[in-house]
């Protein structure tokens, strides 16, 4: 019994290594992918400011018309 135990969880932590190290490969390939894209674009990805966020208003939205009720 102690044997498949042991096996069982030496499995269990070579696939979870296994997984971290794989998951930090794609993530530096994936960055390193953006700052090549980046960089023969010239696209900068980074999020707009607030000053230059502005609301978008549609003309063709009419007056507020304030209802009151009838009894």
């Amino acid at each position: 019994m102690l044997p498949f135990l042991r096996i069982t969880l030496f499995s269990i932590l070579i696939f979870y290594a296994f997984n971290m190290i794989i998951k930090l490969i794609f993530r530096r390939k994936m960055r390193k992918l953006n700052e090549k894209i980046e960089e023969t674009l010239g696209v900068d990805n980074s999020a707009p400011k607030e000053d230059q966020i502005k609301p978008r208003i549609d003309p063709n939205i009419g007056e507020y018309t304030d209802f009151e009720e009838v009894e």
